[in-house]
């Protein structure tokens, strides 16, 4: 059975990388309370360690404000994005399993626009979740697991969420199909192209849209 602080601590995470509790919003112990259906111990514990994970801080005599996401925040995302990912790709290609390549690729090529945003997104992040669930190395793969639940904060916030699906997809087929020919070299040099157009796209959109994102 989980654990009551298991279960606060995995609803407040979901909450904060939908932005469901946007950036900079400060909660409230009793409403997490009511909410998650929990004593206020579990809650402390799951807060506490969202804290160590900067998910929130807890600010004295303030209260809790989910942590907010700074120009500097999301350039510090993509700069791990594009040091680690395409590294793991080069170094530990061979040890995504070909199965789940192949389910990777079915589900690109079965990406139809009139699809819900929840089933494109699903779609978006097949191979970017397989290579980080699939690295050898267990630093990368907590630090990448925790940086891209940064990441869909991001994408979120700044309303790339279901947009540029299109174009992603593209690239993430190329990205899949070189590493089902074993081309762990150029598959790398593949992630980081996708990445800095992502990275470009994020700017982008900030620049146009900044004050509305709070950042």
């Amino acid at each position: 059975m989980m654990s009551l602080k298991r279960k606060a601590y995995d609803i407040i995470k979901e909450n904060i990388i939908t932005c469901r509790y946007m950036p900079g919003e400060f909660l409230n112990e009793t409403q997490l309370m009511e909410e998650i259906g929990t004593s206020r111990t579990p809650i402390r514990e799951a807060l506490s360690k969202l804290e160590q994970e900067k998910f929130v801080r807890i600010l004295s005599k303030k209260g809790i404000m989910v942590s907010e996401l700074s120009l500097k925040e999301i350039g510090d995302v993509y700069q791990v994005r594009l040091m680690l990912e395409p590294q793991i790709v080069r170094q530990w290609g061979s040890s995504i399993p070909v199965d789940g390549l192949e389910q990777c690729r079915a589900k690109l090529l079965g990406y139809d626009p009139s699809m819900d945003v929840t089933q494109r997104n699903a779609i978006d992040d097949c191979l970017h979740r397989l290579i980080i669930d699939s690295c050898p190395n267990s630093y990368f793969n907590r630090w990448m697991t925790h940086i891209y639940c940064q990441n869909q904060r991001i994408r979120v916030i700044t309303g790339q969420l279901g947009q540029m699906m299109e174009e992603n997809n593209e690239d993430h087929l190329r990205i899949t199909e070189t590493l089902l020919m074993s081309d762990y070299e150029a598959a790398g040099d593949l992630m980081y192209a996708h990445l800095e157009e992502s990275k470009k796209r994020t700017f982008d959109n900030l620049l146009k849209n900044g004050p509305q994102y709070g950042v």
